[in-house]
């Protein structure tokens, strides 16, 4: 396990308690433990614990709690432009490429060593002042300004937010430009909030007073209700009586907040491993070794030990290990996280791009990310109730009823006050399975009042209602009530609204119709979201003082069941095509969804996330899930049967060996039962739909998944943040500032952004590994030719190796330019630097290159222009290194080697299951087709000024002269080859040229062919991977 040590220092408060800060979080040191830990403030834990400490405190109790929790802000140091150049120039590679400028710069190789400088230190440059301004924003983000009433010492008084403290008792106000500072508590009153910055909810969300109950407070869960969120906005308050503020209790500050915890993921992302990134830790070192073994030979082709030869294989290292190597590989992420930014999907962790082109799984929400994000109310289905509690004849359900007009008296008045609905400006707020429900009612709310006044349509012949009292609807419970009583008529009426299966565990059985689970299954079989809504009526001497007194046990004791609510939640209309996109391009897609199981399976049949198999056979779809006993209980969807463990396992195994397919789906609570036994991890690849899951469970699930294969999720950023920031590549269908914890955030919230999401991703994995091996054969083909070179005592032009070296940057950057396949391939690229496949292409090449790097020595030395050791390199000066440049070996292989590194480019510019194919890349011919150009003018022209520039063909004006050619422009004065010129024959430049051409062929047909075609084919036919039989 690899391990990072950081170092803080100690401070003291002023009272001598020792604490650090890390990560802007506060940690005071615990005598005890002889620990430091986060300093823990009893604040409840019950209800009614909370509602005895809303007195507040004392102001040296605040004081106390202040110095050990520290101030209410976000604490991280903004560096400034000096510190972050000095901490980006320090880094270890900086320094490599700086000593390797060095070597260029004494050798008299300014030109290119000035470019390289500019290109070194200009991105450095760059990437501190995007650093730095991101910085700057999350730091604008983290701020809070203005101030808070806040109740010590029995009096109100007014403070500074950053003074605020867990356990202050404050006053809530409205103000639509200010956020909260705090995570806190209601106490008192209720509150309209706009939680959209943190959620991505577009309706805003009222809150409630916490009860006065012995039920144990959790904020993040059942609690959430009755909480505010630091960075949400108080869009409205509503006190208890008049003139009384409303109030809540401090739970958290500063980074221990919502908003502080958002703000630590961004500045302190979770790292993870990915095999590129180890691999490079690997290859970096072993590039290393490998240049120290080409200083040998160096040394030893060389004949010397001097100081110059020391620098000659230090040059060659250089070249083995490029100083543009990462900056190069992260070429491919840059752009296409522009592309995707053109098309709407922010990349805030550009590495994350490179590891989505890996993705296998790819999870889903469903509620607003495989569906619409509202629901449409299509009904009721209402019991008819039995004569009385003591009749024999059973309840029974009534005809579905789709007009609100013709429905019961009892569901009228249900859909009108069963709902936790609040108007801010004439809209309704609230959850959106309320608002759609109230909307079809066509009643109005008046809230002026404390309790809620319903007014009934005209056409809907409903009494008015006023709501006594609310008990909230919290996931533990999955229900809610109220205490309703008509205005006219004085009857109180207990109405309840739920998921069936928690209503009818309230309501009295014998009220429950015999088909009850059957009918209920039936609609949410059918894509239903399915709601129960269920009566009390209390008894005419009981007053409405008396009742809202009550608990709600005594209150909803004796629920008779009133029917089901239909609600429908429609696909979006491209996403059956996305998933199949996805399918087709070898993703496994997965459900994980909140709602009913039978819901998930309909939308997940409806989209084709469970399909027909090859043979045209519909798979079997299985349910598990926990009954009474809390016992897993497998169901056939088929026709309701009962199967046991062991009969799901024959199933699963007959699907695997190519018969009729099995589709699993769990509900939460069958999940984590088989995650404990180990049963889920076995068979986590046929589970196709989780349900009934919680925001925790959705991050378990992903998690295991990710065990397993790359794993992606998608959601709309609000309770599946926690999924989608655990994820190796989140994708939130919102622009919440809770989506920036996702490492992608798309605008236009559709599914179809996850297939544009990996087509990017796969081609910047594929441009990335084409570029490194780019820069891995430069180094390679320039380490050879400088052996061969030594050799014979030799080197090229200072014009050469400026063409060679300032080419590589362009073309380096036309390789990026690929842009993704059209389509998704079924296979991923690699992802190892040290696989098979990447050293099999690198390799061969350099096997080819070498092979023609010789038959043109060979054929140079066959030569009757050639004279072998005509030219003396040993007795010049390393220094002026040039001088070496004027010779016919020099030249030959020169040229040779500047075709091989242009043709490596080429090679790896071959490639159509990711990127578009090679003629595709317009940008690239173009760079490609012009350097070729000037080399093939440079090696097969007669003398001319851009030939003598290159000191190749060329020589002094006498010496050209006599050989035949006139020359009207000027030559080098001085020439340092024996016979004052290098121009080779006509004939053997010709040849040269042709060598040159067959080496592309070579290397591109072994690329083509070799490594990504039919050789690539023929292996993995031979020796398949079992993870790539995963059924998708």
């Amino acid at each position: 396990m690899d391990r990072a040590l950081k170092t803080t220092s100690i401070k003291y408060t002023n009272n001598g308690r020792r604490y650090i800060e890390f990560e802007c979080v506060r940690y005071v040191f615990d005598q005890t433990t002889g620990s430091f830990e986060p300093y823990k403030f009893t604040i409840g834990p019950k209800h009614s614990d909370l509602v005895r400490q809303s007195a507040g405190l004392s102001s040296s109790e605040a004081e106390r709690r202040h110095e050990l929790d520290g101030p209410n802000q976000i604490v991280f140091r903004v560096d400034t432009f000096a510190k972050g150049i000095i901490k980006e120039f320090t880094g270890i590679f900086y320094i490599y490429q700086l000593m390797m400028l060095l070597i260029w710069y004494y050798y008299a190789y300014y030109y290119m060593g000035i470019v390289l400088s500019v290109v070194i230190i200009g991105s450095g440059v760059v990437k501190v002042i995007v650093s730095t301004n991101a910085q700057k924003r999350v730091l604008e983000m983290a701020t809070f300004r203005g101030t808070s009433r806040v109740l010590r010492d029995g009096t109100w008084t007014t403070v500074d937010c950053t003074e605020l403290t867990p356990g202050d008792v404050i006053e809530i106000e409205a103000s639509s430009s200010n956020q909260l500072s705090v995570d806190c508590v209601i106490v008192k009153g209720e509150v309209v909030a706009d939680e959209s910055s943190l959620t991505g909810e577009a309706l805003p969300v009222a809150k409630f007073a916490i009860k006065n109950d012995d039920l144990t407070f959790r904020h993040d869960e059942a609690g959430k209700i009755n909480s505010l969120f630091a960075g949400c906005y108080v869009l409205e308050t509503r006190p208890d009586a008049p003139n009384e503020p409303v109030t809540a209790i401090v739970l958290s500050t500063g980074a221990s907040t919502a908003k502080g915890r958002l703000v630590r993921d961004i500045l302190y992302p979770m790292p993870v491993s990915f095999v590129f990134l180890e691999h490079l830790k690997i290859v970096l070192p072993m590039l290393a070794v490998w240049g120290v073994i080409m200083l040998i030979l160096s040394i030893i082709m060389l004949g010397s030990a001097d100081a110059d030869a020391w620098f000659y294989g230090m040059f060659t290292i250089s070249q083995v290990l490029s100083p543009l190597l990462p900056a190069v590989l992260v070429i491919g992420q840059s752009i296409s996280s522009d592309r995707l930014r053109a098309q709407g999907i922010m990349c805030v962790d550009l590495s994350r791009i490179t590891l989505a082109g890996k993705v296998k799984v790819f999870c889903f929400d469903k509620t607003g990310t495989l569906t619409k994000e509202g629901l449409d109310f299509i009904g009721a289905h209402p019991v008819q109730p039995t004569a009385s509690p003591s009749s024999s004849s059973p309840a029974q359900f009534g005809m579905l009823d789709t007009n609100f007009a013709s429905f019961p008296m009892v569901i009228k008045q249900a859909m009108h006050c069963c709902h936790s609905l609040s108007t801010v400006g004439g809209n309704h707020v609230g959850n959106f399975v309320d608002v759609e429900m109230f909307r079809a009612t066509g009643a109005t709310l008046d809230m002026r009042d404390h309790n809620a006044m319903v007014s009934p349509a005209v056409h809907s012949r409903a009494d008015k209602l006023r709501t006594l009292k609310r008990f909230e609807f919290v996931h533990a419970k999955a229900y809610m009530s109220v205490i309703a009583q008509e205005v006219e008529t004085g009857k109180i009426t207990v109405f309840l609204k739920g998921s069936y299966e928690r209503v009818r565990e309230l309501v009295n059985p014998v009220s429950l119709p015999v088909d009850f689970d059957q009918v209920a299954k039936s609609h949410s079989s059918n894509g239903c979201y399915v709601l129960a809504v269920a009566k009390r009526e209390i008894p005419a001497g009981v007053t409405a003082a008396e009742v809202v007194n009550w608990t709600r046990d005594q209150v909803e004791q004796g629920a008779v069941m009133a029917g089901l609510l239909l609600f429908r939640n429609e696909l979006k209309p491209d996403t059956e095509a996305a998933l199949n996109q996805l399918r087709r391009g070898g993703c496994r897609v997965v459900m994980i969804t909140g709602d009913h199981i039978n819901t998930g399976i309909h939308i997940a049949r409806t989209c084709s996330m469970i399909r027909k198999d090859w043979q045209g056979q519909e798979p079997y779809v299985i349910i598990g899930d926990l009954d009474k006993l809390g016992q897993i209980a497998w169901t056939n969807t088929d026709d309701d049967s009962s199967l046991s463990r062991a009969d799901v396992e024959s199933l699963i195994a007959r699907g695997r060996s190519g018969f009729r397919e099995v589709e699993i789906a769990v509900t939460g609570k069958a999940f984590n039962a088989l995650l404990k036994s180990g049963w889920m991890r076995e068979y986590l690849h046929e589970t196709r739909v989780f349900a009934r899951m919680s925001p925790e469970d959705k991050v378990r699930c992903v998690r295991l998944h990710m065990e397993q294969s790359i794993t992606a999720m998608c959601g709309d950023g609000g309770n599946d943040a926690g999924a989608l920031k655990a994820s190796h590549a989140g994708v939130a269908l919102s622009e919440a500032q809770s989506s920036v914890v996702s490492h992608f955030s798309s605008r236009n919230r559709s599914i179809m952004s996850c297939v544009e999401l990996l087509r990017e991703a796969r081609c910047s994995l594929d441009i990335s590994f084409a570029s490194y091996k780019y820069l891995i054969m430069y180094g390679e083909i320039l380490a050879f030719l400088g052996l061969v070179q030594y050799y014979f005592v030799v080197n090229m032009s200072q014009a050469l190796w400026i063409l060679i070296d300032g080419s590589t940057v362009p073309v380096s950057w036309a390789l990026t330019m690929a842009r993704p396949a059209r389509h998704l391939s079924d296979t991923r690229p690699t992802a190892r630097l040290l696989g098979p496949e990447t050293i099999l292409s690198v390799v061969g090449q350099i096997v080819i290159n070498i092979i023609f790097q010789v038959t043109v020595v060979v054929v140079l030395f066959r030569q009757r222009f050639f004279r072998c050791a005509e030219f003396d390199g040993a007795s010049a000066d390393m220094r002026r290194w040039w001088e070496l440049a004027d010779n016919f070996e020099g030249q030959a292989t020169g040229l040779i080697g500047t075709f091989q590194i242009l043709h490596a480019a080429a090679a790896f510019n071959i490639g159509s299951k990711y990127r578009t194919g090679f003629f595709s890349n317009r940008v690239f011919l173009a760079v490609y087709a012009t350097v070729f150009a000037i080399i093939s003018f440079i090696m097969l022209a007669d003398p001319n000024p851009i030939g003598c520039m290159f000191h190749i063909n060329c020589g002094t004006k006498e010496a050209l002269q006599g050989i035949g050619y006139n020359v009207a422009f000027n030559t080098p004065v001085d020439y340092y080859a024996p016979a004052g010129h290098n121009v080779m024959s006509r004939d053997f430049r010709w040849i040269l040229w042709l060598i040159a051409v067959l080496n592309l062929v070579a290397v591109t047909a072994w690329e083509g062919i070799v490594v990504l075609g039919a050789g690539r084919a023929w292996a993995k036919a031979k020796w398949p991977r079992r993870r790539d039989q995963m059924r998708v």
